[in-house]
C-alpha cells in the first residue's frame, strides 16, 4: 500500500508538471536585434503567447530575430512591417528596472482578446510541453 501512494504521487506531480504555464503579468521592456526598445505585457502560455503593447499584439518573427505588430485577418494574425516603439518618451520612469510609460494602456480590445483565446484554446490540442 505504501508504494501505491508513491507512485499516485508521482503520477500527480508529472500530470502538474506538463501544463502549459501562464507567462509573466509584470510590465517587461522588451529589445529588438537592433538595440531598439518597447514595453509590453507577455501573455499567453508556453503553448501560444503574444506582447500586448500599445493597444496592438505584438509577436515574434523567428527568422530575422524581430518582434512586429500583428493585424487580425479571418482570425489568423499575420505580421505586418510596423515594429513596435515607446510612443510616448514624455513622462517615463524606471520602475523595478523596467522602463515604464505612465500614460499608456498597452491592452487590447475584447474583439481582439478573443481571437486571441480561441488561437490559444486550438494550440494547446495535442501540445505536450517537453
Amino acid at each position: 500500500m505504501h508504494m501505491f501512494y508513491k507512485y499516485l504521487l508521482v503520477f500527480i506531480i508529472s500530470i502538474v508538471a506538463l501544463n502549459a504555464s501562464q507567462a509573466s503579468t509584470r510590465l517587461i521592456l522588451f529589445t529588438q536585434a537592433d538595440g531598439t526598445k518597447f514595453e509590453g505585457f507577455l501573455k499567453g502560455d508556453s503553448a501560444f503567447h503574444w506582447i500586448e503593447s500599445n493597444n496592438k499584439v505584438v509577436m515574434y518573427n523567428k527568422k530575422d530575430k524581430f518582434y512586429y505588430i500583428a493585424r487580425l485577418n479571418n482570425n489568423v494574425f499575420e505580421l505586418t512591417n510596423e515594429k513596435p516603439k515607446i510612443e510616448n518618451t514624455k513622462g517615463l520612469g524606471q520602475v523595478s528596472g523596467v522602463m515604464r510609460s505612465k500614460k499608456s494602456s498597452h491592452f487590447v480590445d475584447s474583439n481582439t482578446k478573443k481571437a486571441l483565446q480561441i488561437l490559444q484554446r486550438e494550440s494547446r490540442k495535442g501540445y505536450r510541453p517537453r
